[in-house]
């Protein structure tokens, strides 16, 4: 059985107790790399708690194919031992996982990890919502939902805030904050999108 584990948003010290005793057990663990970057981000959140193999399987982070889904599956799948994949934040939320799923055939375990878009929140020094407000997630690159969302939602948390970055500071404008790289080397929070990064996320209060 596959182990898919959670590890926050990018402090170990968010990292579980148990996705903790899980990258200890694991013989391999399987980590996801940007193919744009040098190295994985989820690699200096997990090194406290490895003790086995650290294996990067690359991914074209907001673009994949099958194809490559497919082959990192299969690496997977021909990996003996006791393995986890591990991912920053939580697997059930636009995780590099969700794509992997459908090609593996054995079962899975999760373990949730420390919500990234809860957490960051907070990061930037602000509760998300209170009482009855309603919290919409656009990712950036639904130019047709975010005007609307942020007319009918009291919260629109936007994810991978490297996208339509006009239009986000424009919603923005007096009522947001964005947050780069939560928990991560090259964190910043800012009231607009000043950089072009996946790793960011926008907050817009109404």
């Amino acid at each position: 059985m596959l182990k898919v584990v959670g590890l926050g948003p990018g402090d170990p010290e968010l990292v579980t107790i148990k996705a903790a005793r899980v990258l200890e057990r694991a013989d391999v663990v399987f980590i996801p790399k940007s193919t744009k970057s040098e190295a994985s981000l989820a690699r200096r959140v997990l090194a406290p708690f490895v003790r086995g193999e650290v294996v990067e399987l690359e991914f074209s982070m907001g673009a994949s194919s099958a194809e490559e889904a497919r082959k990192n599956a299969e690496i997977i799948s021909k990996t003996p031992g006791e393995r986890a994949y591990a991912v920053l934040g939580d697997p059930s939320l636009y995780s590099t996982f969700a794509r992997l799923r459908p090609y593996l055939e054995e079962p899975v375990e999760y373990v949730p990890g420390v919500s990234a878009i809860l957490s960051c929140s907070l990061r930037a020094g602000r509760e998300l919502a209170v009482g009855d407000q309603a919290i919409a997630i656009v990712p950036a690159t639904r130019a047709d939902l975010l005007a609307r969302a942020a007319e009918l939602f009291n919260v629109v948390v936007v994810v991978k805030a490297n996208k339509n970055v006009e239009l986000i500071n424009t919603l923005m404008s007096g009522r947001g904050v964005a947050v780069r790289r939560c928990y991560l080397e090259g964190e910043a929070v800012g009231g607009a999108v000043a950089w072009d990064d996946y790793f960011t996320t926008v907050y817009i209060w109404r």
